[in-house]
């Protein structure tokens, strides 16, 4: 049996075992009744706000492509993108933005490869910061949760590094890796090749972000696309009739971003997603109950956002290429 097999068959046991673990400790039937009962006006609200969410995301690659790309076949690419992320077992959807990229727009696999790195960077520290001000917020309710502060803390940090380096020392960065590869003689390797390049593309788009107005923009961007992708989540929380307070919305959701990470993810996020909500929501106070169930019911209200976008992103692909 292949890894791919096997992967696919560790993902399909894990969201298995954590659905029965879940959803033994409800009713089922309690979901269902919730996502009828949801108030349309904050199920509309959401969407509005995951429609912004993806307006900025197709305008931080736009940026980050040096504007050679139109904002609106961009964001017929950020629909799809992000369904398929979202229904890819353990983020191989991030692939789908290098694809497309290339087929639709005539950009390289690096240029693709280097611009969502980007992208991912300035992603963890607007969630990092939202989370560290959501814990700060919350104050003595995270309890024995405080341990996980610094971690999230030294990877912002880390984060930041990052950035000045490719910000400032790219240059040196690119050619001390060269070095070293050269070195333990995989100068010529093809994968170390790649990684060079991949590298070098990188440092030549971060060139373009040493305008203080550029990175501002995207850094704005970022923290934009989070607050509102949060926000979401509160109004859709809100919309099923459940009081929980914004800083624990930010805390949950974070880590259920996180899930994503995981070497092992469960199908399209099934399972892992909703156990890591529960998880986080439990010391939190949120009660067990409220806690699988909002998990649920967020997961589907979110899944149909995904998908209502994501197929008019093809859709409008496909009459593109209809017209052209």
């Amino acid at each position: 049996m292949d890894k791919k097999n096997q992967a696919l068959i560790a993902a399909a046991i894990v969201t298995a075992v954590l659905l029965y673990l879940l959803l033994s400790q409800i009713d089922p039937h309690d979901i269902i009744s919730t996502l009828k009962g949801i108030d349309a006006s904050y199920l509309a609200g959401g969407f509005i706000l995951y429609l912004l969410c993806n307006i900025f995301r197709a305008l931080r690659f736009h940026i980050l492509l040096d504007q050679e790309i139109k904002l609106f076949p961009l964001f017929n690419l950020v629909c799809i993108y992000n369904m398929m992320n979202n229904l890819a077992p353990m983020r191989t959807g991030e692939l789908s933005y290098i694809y497309m990229l290339k087929k639709l727009h005539n950009k390289n696999a690096i240029t693709g490869a280097s611009t969502l790195i980007l992208s991912r960077i300035f992603d963890f520290i607007a969630i990092g910061t939202l989370f560290l001000a959501s814990a700060w917020m919350i104050g003595d309710r995270l309890g024995g949760m405080k341990s996980i502060l610094i971690p999230i803390s030294l990877f912002m940090i880390f984060c930041l590094i990052l950035l000045l380096m490719l910000f400032y020392g790219g240059e040196w960065l690119s050619i001390s890796f060269s070095c070293a590869l050269d070195r333990m003689g995989l100068a010529r390797n093809a994968t170390a090749i790649y990684l060079i390049s991949n590298l070098k593309e990188m440092v030549q788009s971060m060139q373009k972000l040493r305008n203080a107005k550029i990175a501002l923009l995207i850094l704005a961007s970022s923290f934009i696309i989070w607050a509102a992708n949060f926000f979401v989540v509160f109004l859709v929380i809100r919309g099923m009739h459940f009081d929980i307070p914004m800083p624990i919305i930010v805390m949950g959701s974070t880590f259920t971003v996180l899930t994503t990470l995981l070497p092992i993810y469960g199908i399209a996020g099934l399972g892992t997603s909703h156990g890591l909500w529960t998880l986080v929501f439990l010391p939190l106070g949120i009660p067990l109950d409220q806690a699988i169930i909002s998990a649920f019911g967020y997961y589907t209200v979110q899944m149909a956002y995904y998908l209502v976008l994501g197929f008019y992103g093809l859709a409008m692909i496909k009459l593109t290429d209809q017209e052209g």
